[in-house]
């Protein structure tokens, strides 16, 4: 299998540009090298409208709308599939925030379950979205983990954690106001226990969104992949001068082939295992479209889906070869809207589930012994703290 990708709404870490809210990426995915076998094909499509690639920003509605039908056509003899991702910027800033200050593996004072239990993270996360984090404290945040400077990302997380300590006040329910209160009160004492600053800037692009879309896009590729019973060959992905670096590291991370026998991860509450392993033994290059003839063809499908998405009109005949498209593809939606259904079915299963006496005596005990775990964990990091500003003051 070969896939094709390209992508839409590159601020890369500038999260906040109120002129591009989503980030979305779209791949074309085929069982035979379409640049090799198409080239042709594509070329005498975009002659026919006066140019020598296809640029959708260049060609527009109208010569867009002229060459949609060969475009269909030429896609219905080829097999193929897609796949369609959005993360909106905004639901990244407050998944971020989740992430610095609740991570149980740093902050000692988040109970077990609230973090690594994913529908109680996502809770976590919309409560905090709605009623503690405001604009202006998801700015504070970015900068925190975006900061060139260990000293400048730490002054901007106290920063953060103490406005939004302030609104913990308008959270709705008690357990939570309290689990979010100790979470950054602690982190506001214990700053140093937090991981916040990468040195490089590459790295530190692994916050963008471009970044979260690319592990979305080749977790749609393994699927893909999976249902074809096919491996994937190459990925092409339009070019991106300042994350192409970042993306081929992760790509030859996850894809080694030593990773196709590694053993699966469970997850608390999911019923699906996590795979480190992703797209084994393929690999990942960056092209242009007058390089690709692949990256022609998802370039006008990402343009002609954004358009819609966005209420804008687009001809009756590229609208005819979106719709085909749309039956042929896998989507995946980072965002309030996508995560949001998924929290409320996975909830509801929760919620309307039958539980017998015993079983809620096990999960009473189970809470009771996460809750001394946590309150043990906190005690022991008091004392050890204690000992080191004693050790330090004997010391001058």
């Amino acid at each position: 299998m070969w896939a094709y990708v390209d992508e839409t709404g590159n601020t890369l870490n500038n999260l906040f540009d109120e002129d591009q809210p989503l980030y979305s990426t779209a791949a074309f995915i085929t069982k035979t090298n379409f640049d090799l076998v198409a080239k042709g094909n594509i070329a005498t499509i975009a002659k026919k409208v006066g140019v020598d690639a296809l640029h959708a920003n260049v060609l527009g509605v109208a010569k867009i709308e002229r060459i949609a039908p060969d475009l269909l056509k030429l896609l219905k003899k080829t097999d193929c599939r897609f796949f369609v991702s959005r993360v909106e910027k905004k639901y990244l800033a407050a998944c971020k925030v989740v992430d610095v200050y609740f991570d149980q593996g740093e902050n000692k004072a988040v109970p077990w379950s609230a973090y690594w239990v994913r529908p109680l993270r996502l809770l976590m996360t919309f409560k905090m979205a709605s009623f503690v984090v405001t604009p202006e404290i998801a700015a504070i945040v970015w900068n925190c983990v975006t900061a060139k400077s260990e000293f400048t990302s730490k002054k901007y997380f106290v920063q953060a954690a103490e406005a939004m300590l302030h609104n913990v006040q308008f959270v709705p329910d008690a357990r939570s106001r309290k689990i979010i209160a100790d979470a950054l009160g602690w982190a506001i004492e214990n700053p140093e226990e937090f991981y916040t600053h990468m040195p490089e800037k590459a790295l530190r692009y692994q916050h963008s969104p471009n970044f979260v879309a690319f592990t979305n896009l080749l977790d749609g590729l393994q699927n893909a992949s999976e249902r074809w019973k096919r491996p994937i060959r190459e990925i092409v992905h339009d070019a991106q001068a300042e994350v192409e670096q970042v993306f081929a590291t992760w790509h030859a991370t996850v894809s080694k082939p030593e990773l196709a026998n590694a053993e699966t991860l469970s997850w608390p509450g999911e019923s699906k295992p996590f795979m480190i392993q992703k797209v084994t033994g393929s690999t990942f290059r960056t092209a242009t479209e007058e390089e690709s003839a692949g990256l022609q063809v998802i370039d006008v499908v990402l343009w002609c889906f954004m358009r819609i998405f966005s209420g804008k009109e687009i001809g009756p005949e590229a609208a005819k070869l979106v719709n085909w498209v749309m039956h042929r593809a896998y989507q995946h939606d980072f965002s309030f809207e996508g995560v949001g259904r998924q929290v409320e079915a996975e909830i509801g299963k929760i919620m309307n589930a039958d539980m017998t006496e015993e079983q809620f005596a096990e999960g009473h005990k189970l809470c009771a012994d996460m809750e001394a775990q946590r309150q043990a964990l906190v005690a022991t990091h008091s004392i050890r703290k204690a000992g080191e500003l004693t050790e330090d003051v004997n010391r001058r």
